[in-house]
This record gives C-alpha cells, structure tokens and sequence, in this order.
C-alpha cells in the first residue's frame, strides 16, 4: 500500500504531462531590428558586452554575445555572428534582450556590427507563416480592408515574397500573380512568419 501512494502521483504526473503536451516554445520578440554582434580581431570571441539598465548608467551584466539569446535568421549571416534582437535606439546606444525572460539592457555596439532594420531585413526576402496562428492571419488582405477574392487561406507550407513593410503589416507577392498583405508579427511583437 505504501509503495502505491508513493508512486500513484509519479503516474498522475507522467500521464498529464504525456497527455497535455510539452507547451510550445515562445515565438520570438522582434523589436526594432537586429545587431549582428561579430567578432573583433585581437579581442576574445564571441566578443563579452558589458550591458547597462540606461545607456552609459548603471551596469548590469557582463556576458558573451553566444550566451544571449539570438534569432535563427537565414540572412546570409557568417559563422560566429550573433543576430541579436533590438528594442529600441537612443543616441548611439541599443538596447538588446539580453535573456529569454526577455529582459532588455543598453549596449554601445561596436562600428563593425550593423544594425540592421525589419524593413531592410524583409524587404525581397521569400518567407512562410508560421504554423499554429490563428485563423483570421492566415487570410490574404486587399489594400481596402477586404481579403482577396476567391483565395483559399494560405497554409504554413505556401511561401511568398515580401515587397513591401508597412509598420505590423507586410505586402506579399504570391505566384507571380496575387498582391496583398498580411500580419508579420503580432499585437505582442512576436513573429507570425518565417524567413527562408
């Protein structure tokens, strides 16, 4: 009977787990744009960020730029960058998530790592929705407001071209024939699409 209550709540909790399913993880913040933090000649690497809670003031952490978080982002990004997400500008300082609670501090990036913004990150670029959205953000939008007559909803396995951004919103060329716009990340600033 003993060995019964001892081992009754491990099954309990293997079966919720089993049945409930691991949570999916988070879609990724997007910010403003993206740093790509690379290594600098004659100093370590991947290069060590010393991280403040304003620019220049109050220091925070001290970490290397392979232990924060970064995007996966196919932007013919070279071995040993690190594409970091954005969150905001002030003067020549950048303020970065820094861990995957998001959590953001300011950094003064070096003048090798570009900045690189969501409009000049996109624009030409082939990409998918991602799967588990909801339904209404897979419908292709008229620039009236109305979506585009007789299209099905688009599936995470149709890509499209990106031609245009325009805040939220992206302008998608489908099949070389059919313009319209859809969400790239939503109300939260998590991305809705995935680049190829």
């Amino acid at each position: 009977m003993a060995f019964i209550r001892t081992i009754l709540p491990v099954i309990c909790v293997a079966l919720f787990v089993v049945v409930s399913g691991a949570a999916p993880p988070p879609r990724p913040d997007t910010g403003i744009g993206v740093l790509l933090v690379g290594a600098i000649p004659g100093e370590p690497s991947p290069p060590q960020l010393i991280l403040y809670g304003e620019p220049g003031i109050g220091r925070v952490a001290e970490k290397s730029a392979a232990s924060l978080p970064h995007l996966a982002i196919p932007h013919k990004i070279p071995s040993g960058e690190f594409p970091l997400v954005v969150t905001a500008r002030k003067g020549g300082w950048l303020k970065v998530i820094y861990d995957d609670a998001g959590r953001a501090a300011w950094l003064k990036p070096r003048r090798a790592w570009p900045f690189v913004s969501w409009d000049e990150l996109l624009k030409g670029r082939e990409a998918r929705l991602l799967r588990g959205l909801k339904k209404p953000l897979y419908l292709l939008w008229g620039s009236g407001g109305d979506t585009v007559p007789d299209l099905e909803p688009l599936t995470p396995e149709r890509s499209f071209r990106i031609i245009s951004v325009d805040g939220d919103r992206i302008q998608v060329l489908l099949d070389l024939a059919v313009v319209g716009w859809l969400r790239w990340r939503d109300e939260d600033g998590r991305l809705l699409i995935a680049l190829e």
